[in-house]
C-alpha cells in the first residue's frame, strides 16, 4: 500500500530525525519542499516523512530568531567544512614531533562517500590504508606511528593489531588515553627500512 500523497500546508514529522515542518510545494519526483520547524527550507523524500493530524505542542516547537541563527551558522560551518577537501590521515598541522605520525582510520576521514562500500570492503579499505600509512612512516624515518581506530566493536583495532604481528621491528601498544582516547593504537618503529 502506497502512502498517501502529502500536500502544500500538510504539517510532516521525520522518520529518522527529530522535528518536522509544513508542505510548501512538490519537489523534484518523490520528494516535498518543506518549511521545517526551525524556519529552514528544504526539499526533503515523501518517504521519510509522515502526516500527522492537528497541531500538538509535541510537534511543533517555537525557536527564537537567536535560535535559528545559531542553526543556521552551524549548517553553514558544515557546508564549508564538506567543501574543504579533507587531509588524509588527518595530521595535526603544527606536529608536537616531526618524529611522529598519526593516521586516522574512520572511514568518513579517508573516503567521500562511504556507502558504495560493503561492510566487509569498508574494512578491507581501512587495513589497506593503515598498512601505507604504517610503510610510509618506517620509509619516512618515523619513531611512532599512532593509529586512531576508535572504540567500536573492536573489529578494526583487533586487524590493525593482527597486521602488526607480522612486521618485524615494530612493538605496540594502547596509546596514551588522555590524549588520544580509548580508540587508539602507538606503534613503535624500532628498525627503519
Amino acid at each position: 500500500m502506497a502512502a498517501p500523497k502529502l500536500h502544500q500546508g500538510d504539517r510532516v514529522v521525520f522518520i529518522d530525525d527529530v522535528g518536522g515542518g509544513v508542505v510548501l510545494r512538490p519537489g523534484r519526483a518523490g520528494h516535498v519542499v518543506l518549511r521545517t520547524d526551525d524556519g529552514f527550507e528544504l526539499e526533503h523524500p515523501e518517504k521519510s516523512l509522515v502526516r500527522v493530524s492537528g497541531e500538538s505542542r509535541m510537534t511543533r516547537v517555537r525557536v527564537s530568531d537567536h535560535q535559528a541563527g545559531m542553526v543556521r551558522a552551524n549548517d553553514e560551518m558544515d557546508e564549508k567544512r564538506r567543501r574543504t577537501p579533507a587531509r588524509p590521515g588527518k595530521t595535526p598541522k603544527k606536529p608536537e614531533d616531526n618524529s611522529v605520525a598519526e593516521v586516522d582510520l574512520h572511514l568518513h576521514e579517508i573516503v567521500e562517500d562511504e556507502t558504495r562500500f560493503s561492510d566487509g570492503e569498508k574494512l578491507e579499505y581501512q587495513i589497506r590504508y593503515f598498512e601505507r600509512a604504517l610503510e610510509s612512516a618506517i620509509r619516512n624515518g618515523k619513531r611512532k606511528l599512532i593509529v586512531i581506530h576508535g572504540v567500536g566493536e573492536g573489529v578494526l583495532r583487533e586487524e590493525v593489531r593482527k597486521v602488526l604481528q607480522y612486521y618485524e621491528g615494530v612493538q605496540f601498544h594502547d596509546a596514551d588515553v588522555r590524549r588520544f582516547g580509548a580508540g587508539a593504537t602507538e606503534v613503535l618503529i624500532l628498525r627503519h627500512a
